[in-house]
């Protein structure tokens, strides 16, 4: 929420804002969230700042992306920090590629953004590529063509050089074949498994052997350290549904911004324009004064213009309000003629323009009816950012002058104080589940001198302050209570070795045999001659046997390979290797061509990984992380 009410605080509400926190803020150091101090930077790439509000926007993506990946819940292996350090490290990579990439002179071509644009879905209309649906998809944005069509122009250009580097990474065709042909081997192999479970003799392991495991093993059944919370949450969605509008106040607030409210002045727009090549100056006088001898504007457009989004429409950009173009140029031209007025030809730096504006609709007030719904919403966020800012301020101030308590900054701001379950330093439910509150919580200043925590953004857009309400210590498990869990750890692991000693018996027999398969006593027992591949996930295939298969060397002239393998579980397996059979991808090319792409993929990879850490060594950098806390 924090970054929320900065992102926000601009224009005339940023210095009352800043007027009204400026006192405590001050004193604690933290105006910066309202952009009093100018943006923070985390790290300086030849001298181009990366700040901190970005590494941050880059860390919530990456997160959000780990919580798809691991069906909605972030590993703890992933705290706060690391993801923080990952997202200043890839936004650094960007900055160095961008740069690269204007040193090496790396640039869009205006057909190749336009190209980009049509083939674009979003924009299409019955597969087509429809200008009006264009227009009014991006004026319902808010966003200008030209705008626009730079971002496209600067992802194709970052596309252009990451792709010319990774397809530096050549290799001989010849690999293709060596890499297919290991990468869809064949092997056939025979196993027995022992199963653990069949050795399982309880009462094996005496109290003495419990007692040894415990001693020496006290970490394992120590509990972990627990802690209770007590927190102060100021949620922005519960905040903005507490606001009570009345009438008197709707309406004010109408008549006090009613332009807001208009309808802009709208003109629509014809316009000529050709690259600012050589002779563009030239052509475009040679069309303004066709166009003056009575020539018809909309076909000139439609055969010169070389704008492949408006030709095709006689040149028809639409209908275009202020703020619509990124050229304050046009913009100017636009919005002084007269209407039914063909313009000079005007000098951008997209080019040679002729604009001809054909229709003016003007500015019109709209009746409250028509826009209550806008003025109430408007309305209703203003009162909740305010109440945002007052309770943020009360939150903050409160709970760092009385630091020993959380009832002054609750009375203050009116929200309740709530209590946690217990969690642990690596786990915890509700807030708890944030790495950023149990970090917290268990820090120094919470847990060993029981003051308030700072204030913590949580992922859902709300800031807390908490405090610690009750501390359970770690302690060790008494005997008594973990002797079933030792015995069972014991017994299985006794188990575990029973099975290997069997099975390794039985390797030594079958080594010593003249012929390993007639040395076979119990032949029910054995899976025979199956042929696995390194994706094999067959059922009757026991778990972990494939891979340590495909590690085994190749059986040699004097018969199989024989090894003994542990499984999961303490299963141990006999296994016999064999024949070794090369890849079939001259009989399947689309195995050839998936061990084509790997190769691809890793050699590219790596020359993308060789050019970024060049770059990055040729690089004055400078990273500031403790700015990310």
């Amino acid at each position: 929420m924090l970054q929320a009410i900065r992102d926000r605080a601009t224009g005339w509400l940023a210095y009352v804002i800043i007027g009204l926190i400026a006192v405590p803020f001050a004193l604690w150091g933290v105006g910066e969230y309202f952009g009093g101090a100018g943006d923070i930077v985390a790290a300086e790439v030849n001298g181009v700042d990366i700040d901190t509000r970005s590494v941050h926007q880059e860390a919530r993506a990456q997160r959000d992306e780990l919580r798809r990946m691991f069906g909605g819940e972030i590993p703890d292996e992933f705290d706060d920090e690391g993801i923080r350090l990952q997202a200043l490290e890839s936004l650094i990579r960007e900055t160095l590629l961008r740069q690269a990439a204007g040193d090496l002179g790396f640039t869009a071509a205006s057909e190749s953004v336009r190209r980009e644009i049509r083939a674009m879905p979003v924009f299409q209309e019955g597969g087509q590529f429809s200008p009006e649906r264009y227009s009014q998809l991006l004026s319902a944005q808010r966003i200008s063509p030209a705008d626009f069509e730079d971002d496209i122009g600067r992802s194709l250009v970052m596309s252009q050089i990451q792709t010319g580097i990774r397809e530096s990474g050549r290799f001989d065709e010849g690999l293709v074949d060596e890499y297919a042909a290991l990468r869809n081997q064949v092997r056939t192999v025979s196993w027995r498994v022992f199963a653990a479970e069949d050795f399982d003799r309880p009462g094996v392991v005496d109290e003495d052997a419990v007692q040894a495991y415990y001693e020496a093993n006290p970490d394992e059944f120590t509990t972990a350290e627990r802690l209770r919370v007590e927190y102060l949450q100021l949620d922005p969605a519960s905040l903005e549904e507490a606001v009570e509008l009345s009438e008197e106040d709707i309406v004010e607030h109408y008549r006090a911004n009613r332009s807001r409210y208009e309808e802009p002045e709208l003109r629509d727009v014809r316009v000529i324009r050709l690259a600012d090549e050589d002779d563009a100056e030239a052509r475009i006088g040679e069309l303004h004064q066709r166009i003056e001898d009575g020539e018809d504007f909309a076909e000139l457009a439609e055969e010169y213009s070389e704008d492949s989004l408006s030709a095709p429409r006689g040149g028809r950009m639409g209908e275009l309000a202020r703020g619509d173009l990124g050229s304050s140029t046009l913009e100017t031209v636009i919005f002084s003629l007269p209407e039914g007025m063909v313009s000079q030809p005007v000098r951008t730096d997209q080019g040679w323009y002729i604009i001809q504006v054909t229709a003016v609709e003007d500015a019109r007030a709209q009746p409250l009816e028509q826009v209550r719904d806008d003025v109430e919403s408007d309305l209703r966020d203003r009162r909740a950012e305010q109440m945002q800012i007052d309770a943020l301020d009360d939150l903050m101030s409160l709970s760092v002058e009385f630091p020993e308590s959380l009832e002054p900054a609750a009375e203050a701001t009116g929200l309740e104080i709530r209590t946690t379950d217990w969690f642990t330093r690596d786990s915890g439910s509700g807030i708890a589940d944030s790495r950023s509150v149990r970090d917290a919580a268990f820090g120094e200043r919470v847990r060993e001198r029981g003051e308030n925590s700072d204030a913590l953004d949580l992922d859902d857009g709300s800031t807390i302050v908490l405090r610690v309400a009750e501390r359970e210590e770690a302690e060790l498990r008494p005997l008594a209570e973990v002797e079933d869990e030792i015995r069972a750890r014991l017994q299985a692991e006794a188990a575990a070795e029973a099975a290997r000693e069997a099975g390794e018996a039985l390797l030594e027999d079958l080594r010593e045999a003249d012929d390993w398969a007639a040395a076979i006593e119990d032949e029910g027992s054995w899976t025979r001659s199956r042929e696995l591949r390194r994706d094999t996930r067959d059922g009757d295939v026991p778990d972990g046997l494939v891979a340590p298969v495909f590690r085994l060397a190749a059986p040699g002239e004097d018969g199989p390979r024989l090894a003994g393998l542990t499984l999961s579980g303490g299963d141990f397996a006999v296994v016999a290797l064999e024949a070794v059979q090369a890849g079939g991808m001259q009989e399947d090319p689309a195995l050839r061509q998936q061990a084509r792409d790997q190769l691809r993929n890793a050699y590219g990879g790596a020359e993308m990984r060789a050019y970024l850490a060049w770059l990055e060594s040729e690089a004055d950098i400078q990273r500031f992380p403790e700015n990310l806390e």
